[in-house]
């Protein structure tokens, strides 16, 4: 399904607008004019009895609330709803529609979900469950532990939720971490190898210092498949990772390889590079402290030619990866979006050279005009705020955005506030923004 700048196409909307006459091209919920009808659409499907119809509801009531931020009570209602309806498809997606919605700047009340969210994080089939208690979690409401230490209880099988997973509903829940990390302690251990971990992972990576009690679980799963994971949380964790860090180093160094699942990368001298090496002398340093392995690693690959992970990177040690500056500036013309934007920002914490960075993130802000948000434009946002003074063109563009009738991804909001302040109070250099 698209609910995009393209007509609804999916198979959902198209039985409700079939079933009340109406040609798909002729609803557009990115034009404001064709939203009452899309309410009216939706209004309609929550009340049939066949649940392709309840999902077409579904559907639309997302396209709406996602798109335009003029409270929808009767839109929420319908979702409450679906919640408690039979239709698991209708009522997991449900679920997904508050879990989007759920943020400072959300003009949505989903007050009334809460209760129905708490019994659906209850349900049986993940496909329900799931969805409800990422809502839950994001929410950050008590009755999101009860589904979440079942599934951790049952870790020698990770539940597949289909629409997302145990490490979205993980992410925002960094200030349960003592409740959860003896649950998390044993999932690393039961499924250190399972490729389904890799989400959990990326999850406590977020958390940061708040996982430095799972590192002993990490070492061994350096020793899986999953061990590039592996390092990016132990790097988050940081100085409380110490015991890896001569791992990492000789992973870095070539001495050691975890196990593969690909081919990797023909080294000149013949010898195939483990496809994680970024990433753990990335965590050596933010362990260690100590930056000459990573710098020698970058580089290297700033030989080869930079990845847009390495720009990332790159930009975290901001001066000190001024070795590899010239073969960031060529980059801030890459055919890529993401690839220009990671270097521009790159390029100005190396050489904290803005007249070059700047032009590159106003232009990703492009998108804000028609009502849109992708990564690369979220990402300037951020790049934006942190510059400060320099960049202050783009105050117009934020100001319309943060008042604009268009509803765009939560981060865009304090990124914006963020940048703006900063364009008053002058460059933010080395100072952290929301969302970063």
């Amino acid at each position: 399904m698209t609910l995009g700048t393209e007509p609804v196409h999916g198979f959902s909307v198209r039985k409700l607008l079939w079933a009340a006459g109406v040609e798909p091209h002729e609803l557009r919920l990115e034009e404001y004019a064709h939203v009452d009808r899309g309410v009216a659409l939706a209004l309609r499907g929550f009340d049939s009895e066949r649940s392709e119809l309840v999902e077409g509801a579904v559907a639309i009531t997302s396209g709406v609330l996602t798109r335009w931020r003029q409270p929808r009570p009767e839109l929420v209602a319908g979702l409450v709803r679906c919640l408690d309806l039979r239709h698991a498809h209708a009522a997991g997606d449900a679920a997904m529609v508050p879990a989007r919605l759920t943020s400072a700047d959300s003009t949505q009340d989903i007050t009334a979900a809460v209760p129905a969210l708490v019994r659906a994080a209850r349900h049986p089939y993940e496909r329900i469950a799931g969805p409800a208690a990422l809502a839950l979690a994001l929410l950050d409401h008590p009755a999101v532990m009860q589904p979440v230490h079942r599934w951790l209880s049952s870790s020698t099988r990770l539940p597949y939720f289909q629409v997302t997973s145990l490490g979205q509903v993980l992410r925002p829940l960094a200030g349960r971490a003592d409740a959860l990390l003896p649950g998390i302690r044993r999932l690393l251990v039961d499924s250190a190898g399972d490729e389904h971990l890799r989400p959990v992972l990326a999850a406590l990576a977020s958390w940061g210092p708040a996982a430095s009690e799972a590192v002993p679980e990490l070492l061994s799963t350096l020793a899986t498949r999953n061990a590039r994971w592996a390092c990016d949380v132990l790097g988050a964790v940081g100085p409380a990772a110490m015991p890896a860090a001569h791992t990492l180093e000789a992973f870095v160094r070539g001495t050691a390889q975890p196990p593969r699942h690909d081919d990797g990368a023909l080294a000149p001298d013949g010898v195939r590079r483990w496809h994680g090496v970024q990433n753990a002398a990335w965590a050596h340093w933010r362990i260690t402290g100590e930056p000459e392995l990573f710098l020698t690693f970058l580089r290297d690959a700033a030989a080869r030619g930079l990845g847009r992970a390495d720009l990332g990177r790159l930009a975290e040690l901001g001066p000190r990866a001024r070795a590899c500056a010239t073969a960031v500036r060529p980059l801030l013309e890459s055919p890529g979006a993401w690839t220009r934007v990671q270097a521009a920002h790159a390029w100005w914490r190396i050489t904290d050279d803005a007249d070059a960075a700047v032009p590159v993130l106003l232009a990703a802000l492009e998108p804000l005009k028609s009502g849109a948000a992708d990564e690369p434009c979220r990402a300037a946002v951020r790049h934006i705020a942190r510059i400060g003074s320099p960049a202050c063109a783009a105050a117009p563009l934020l100001e319309a955005a943060l008042s604009s009738d268009r509803c765009f991804p939560a981060d865009v909001y304090p990124a914006a506030r963020a940048a703006l302040a900063a364009f008053e109070t002058g460059p933010r250099v080395g100072r952290p923004v929301p969302g970063e």
